[in-house]
C-alpha cells in the first residue's frame, strides 16, 4: 500500500513539473519571462495579458478571492446565490480565456474547449508543441 502512495506521489510531482515547464514555454513563446509562471497572481495576470487583457486577470483573481470569502456554513439564501453567480461568472470568464488563449497560438475554438476541459494536457501540447504565438486575436 505504501508503494502505491509513493508511486502516486512521484507521478503527481512529475505531472506538476511537466505543467510548470509547459507554462514556462507558453510564457516564453508570448515574449513574457518564463519564471512569471511560478508566481501565483503574476502568472494569472500575464496569462490573461497574453490573450485578453491584464485587467481581466485582475478581475478574475478578485472574483475568485471573493468566492472564497463567502462563508459556506451560513444558511443565507443570498450568500448561496452570490456564491453561485460568482462561480458561474468564473466559469464563463475562464472558458472565454481558454478560447482566446487557443486563438493566440493559432488554434481553433475546439482546442479552446479542450484547454478548458483538459487544461493540463492541452497546455503541455501548447507549450511543448510547435504552436507559435501570433498575438491577441
Amino acid at each position: 500500500m505504501v508503494q502505491l502512495g509513493v508511486s502516486v506521489a512521484v507521478i503527481l510531482i512529475a505531472w506538476i513539473v511537466l505543467n510548470i515547464i509547459a507554462d514556462w514555454f507558453i510564457f516564453k513563446k508570448a515574449k513574457k519571462p518564463g519564471w512569471h509562471c511560478l508566481i501565483p497572481f503574476l502568472n494569472t495576470y500575464d496569462e490573461y495579458d497574453i490573450c485578453w487583457s491584464g485587467n481581466m486577470g485582475i478581475l478574475y483573481t478578485l472574483l475568485m478571492f471573493g468566492s472564497y470569502c463567502i462563508p459556506s456554513d451560513n444558511n443565507s439564501t443570498m450568500l448561496t446565490f452570490a456564491a453561485s453567480v460568482l462561480g458561474i461568472a468564473l466559469l464563463v470568464i475562464h472558458m472565454i480565456q481558454s478560447i482566446k488563449l487557443a486563438a493566440c497560438f493559432g488554434k481553433g475554438r475546439l482546442y479552446g474547449v479542450f484547454l478548458f476541459c483538459f487544461g493540463g494536457i492541452a497546455r503541455i501540447i501548447l507549450g511543448l508543441g510547435d504552436a507559435e504565438y501570433i498575438g491577441r486575436v
